[in-house]
C-alpha cells in the first residue's frame, strides 16, 4: 500500500508553508498552528517515522541537544517560567499525525492549560505488579 507523506514531511519539504524556529539535517521546529499557549512549538524529526523507538540512531542521539536548546528558546521568547514537553507516541496515545513530534508548550502560573489528566492511584498490589512487569520488559 502506498503511503502519502505526512503533513509534517510536506511542511519540511516546503510543499506546505510553516513558521520554522530552526531547520537542520535531522530536526526541525515549527510553531503549532493551534497552540495550547502562545509560543507552542513542535519539534519534528526530518525522518518520517511514527514511533520514537523507530528513529534512526543519529536522529535520536541529536534529540537531547535540540530539545534542551528549544526549551531554553521557548522560555526566553515567551517569558514562560516552565515548559511542558509532550509526546503522543502512537494513535492510541492521541497522536494525530503519524510522524514523531514533541510538543513544547510554554506554561505560566494559573494558565489552566490541561496537558495531562489526573490518574487513579494503584490498588492493592498493583504498583508492585507493574513495577515488576516493566523491569522484566526493560531487561
Amino acid at each position: 500500500m502506498l503511503r502519502m507523506p505526512s503533513i509534517f514531511t510536506r511542511i519540511i519539504s516546503g510543499e506546505i508553508p510553516g513558521k520554522f524556529v530552526f531547520k537542520d539535517e535531522r530536526w526541525v521546529a515549527l510553531l503549532d498552528i493551534t497552540p495550547a499557549n502562545p509560543g507552542h512549538v513542535l519539534l519534528i524529526p526530518v525522518a518520517e517515522v511514527q514511533y520514537l523507538n523507530d528513529l534512526p540512531g543519529g536522529t535520536l542521539a541529536a534529540l537531547g541537544d535540540r530539545l534542551t536548546r528549544l526549551i531554553a528558546a521557548v522560555k526566553k521568547a515567551t517569558g514562560a517560567p516552565a515548559v511542558n514537553v509532550l509526546v503522543n507516541d502512537g494513535s492510541a496515545a492521541n497522536q494525530a499525525v503519524p510522524h514523531v513530534h514533541l510538543h513544547l508548550i510554554p506554561r505560566f502560573p494559573g494558565d489552566r492549560t490541561l496537558v495531562h489528566p489526573k490518574g487513579t492511584p494503584y490498588g492493592d498490589g498493583e504498583l508492585e505488579h507493574w513495577a515488576t512487569a516493566l523491569q522484566r520488559a526493560w531487561a
